[in-house]
């Protein structure tokens, strides 16, 4: 069964404990699958990633969805307008599961 991993970069301010709970808090997220919190393999992300929030997936869902959902649980985590923008890329890893990536838009890779 394929997997969502949303990576969130430390910078964005959002513990991924959190981004987890607002997943499961958000009827259609949670109807995706339901998120837990794994940290990271050594050298599996570069940046500066804290932990992953992983998703298995019940339904197949397409990068742009999945991009919107995490986008919006996101939004209802950082409300803020002087919080900065986030950037939230999707992409398919070797093993077929879909990686999605949050960070502050402009920051350094």
């Amino acid at each position: 069964m394929a997997r969502l991993l949303v990576a969130v970069d430390r910078a964005a301010g959002v513990d991924p404990a959190d981004v987890a709970a607002a997943w499961d808090g958000d009827d259609e997220a949670r109807g995706a699958g339901l998120a837990a919190v794994e940290v990271p393999r050594p050298g599996e992300f570069l940046g500066d990633v804290l932990a992953l929030v992983v998703i298995p997936l019940a339904v197949n869902l397409a990068s742009s969805a999945a991009t919107a959902l995490v986008s919006r649980v996101m939004q209802k985590l950082r409300p803020a307008p002087d919080a900065g923008d986030l950037e939230v890329v999707a992409s398919a890893d070797r093993n077929g599961d879909l990686v999605v990536v949050v960070r502050v838009a402009g920051a350094r890779r």
